[in-house]
């Protein structure tokens, strides 16, 4: 799973002509800075359903967009 956390701040920040943190993410959508941390720098190892609703509705985005599948290995394969 990859995140595109940092690009949808920069878009927003765009959008909204304003400077947004990750800790703005997190004042504003209601998520813990450390869930936001987390996700953002792609340390978190659950991503719980209420968060990425809280994120994607701040954001105005669908989950496709806030988090994308990366290709992952086919254990089978060895």
């Amino acid at each position: 799973m990859r995140s595109n956390l940092y690009l949808l701040i920069a878009q927003k920040a765009t959008r909204e002509r304003r400077r947004i943190t990750l800790r703005t993410v997190a004042e504003e959508s209601g998520v813990p800075y450390y869930t936001v941390n987390a996700i953002a720098k792609e340390t978190i190892r659950e991503y719980p359903r209420d968060v990425i609703a809280k994120l994607c509705t701040y954001f105005r985005c669908d989950v496709g967009d806030l988090l994308t599948l990366t290709e992952v290995p086919d254990e089978n394969a060895r």
